[in-house]
């Protein structure tokens, strides 16, 4: 599919998320009872992580989500329910870097209440904190 010009909705960038939201549930759970397995391998307890340890996964597997898919498909699974796609500003799919800056980015803006999600009804090029530290954009196909 072709991108159009159609200026993407919040709705839609919301709705994606929650979709992405509940799918990486399922990825947390998979790590963690990967790592506690793998604990239980070396250590023989069956304890709980280190808190430390146990958010540095859940961060590390967050990003590796959304970098794999932006990067090798240029949507997640719930962007592509959503007809959404990811972008660099060149029109060429998104670096490793952008990734790492729009991940954050959006950490921000979900630990900000999704307030800064709403400068992009008052941006004249309909772009979010996280499209323009990133350089990339959010088309609809």
């Amino acid at each position: 599919m072709e991108p159009t010009n159609k200026k993407v909705s919040l709705l839609r960038i919301v709705a994606a998320t929650i979709y992405d939201s509940l799918l990486m549930l399922g990825v947390w759970f998979l790590v963690g009872s990967l790592a506690l397995g793998i604990k239980f391998v070396f250590t023989g307890e069956v304890s709980t992580l280190n808190p430390i340890a146990g958010m540095g996964l859940v961060i590390l597997s967050t990003w590796l989500y959304f970098a794999l898919f932006w990067i090798y498909g240029g949507k997640t699974l719930g962007m592509s329910s959503w007809k959404l796609r990811i972008i660099s500003q060149n029109g060429n799919q998104i670096t490793i870097i952008q990734t790492i800056i729009r991940f954050f980015s959006n950490i921000l803006t979900i630990s900000l209440a999704g307030i800064p999600l709403f400068f992009r009804q008052i941006n004249k090029n309909n772009k979010s904190l996280s499209d323009l530290l990133s350089k990339t954009s959010i088309i609809f196909v």
